[in-house]
């Protein structure tokens, strides 16, 4: 096939050790993205806005149980499984509630980001590959030149230097695909972390309300 041809070629022309070994990075790299990827999704609910709203008519109609059945009922999405936290320390004081939260919520963040920090160090290891694969392609160029006719030292140094070019630019490739999976993926974490940690406000306030309603009537 075409591809594999040229596949093949670029390893070729880039040394096979170094090409091989910043492979190896851009795949781990891409398995934690898939991985972290899957997972935020599936810690992600799709409307907090509508769960919340829904909790909130449960805690202001005094159901906290089937509040309680809700959260259960949407695992493993993370919000709820926190604010279920909360949710059964109701009937305490909020100073208990908010220690629940923060409990909980120390407890699951860690889920959130996950390996994802990792893929900055890939992106350093695959950096560090491509210029080691430089340093290979000139310590050939140079060593094969002291040894060779007039002829064939173009050709020697033109090998060497494509061998140092290629090993470079696959990886800093690599690490721009790296620091892009990186950067896309705490986007996505900070966007559910905002999230749980508004919502595990809300919920606090919505039960000082009504433990304040409850000793009003």
């Amino acid at each position: 096939m075409p591809i594999l041809g040229e596949i093949s070629g670029a390893f070729a022309r880039g040394g096979w050790l170094v090409m091989s070994c910043i492979s190896g990075v851009l795949l781990v790299s891409l398995g934690i993205m898939i991985y972290r990827f899957l997972k935020i999704s599936q810690y992600s609910i799709s409307n907090s806005s509508a769960f919340m709203v829904a909790i909130q008519k449960m805690i202001m109609n005094n159901s906290i149980e089937n509040a309680i059945r809700l959260c259960k009922k949407t695992k493993p999405k993370l919000l709820p499984d926190i604010l279920a936290e909360g949710l059964k320390r109701a009937n305490e004081s909020p100073e208990e509630v908010a220690n629940a939260l923060d409990h909980a919520l120390l407890k699951n963040m860690p889920k959130v980001t996950g390996a994802t920090p990792f893929l900055a160090t890939t992106a350093n290891v695959a950096t560090l590959f491509g210029l080691l694969g430089t340093l290979f392609g000139l310590m050939k160029s140079f060593g094969a030149l002291a040894n060779a006719s007039g002829d064939r030292k173009s050709a020697i140094l033109a090998h060497g230097i494509s061998e140092a070019l290629t090993a470079t630019s696959f990886g800093l490739g690599t690490a721009l695909f790296c620091m892009l999976g990186f950067g896309v993926l705490n986007l996505m974490q900070k966007s559910l972390a905002d999230d749980i940690q508004q919502n595990t406000a809300k919920l606090t306030d919505l039960l000082y309300t009504r433990s304040v309603k409850i000793k009003a009537d």
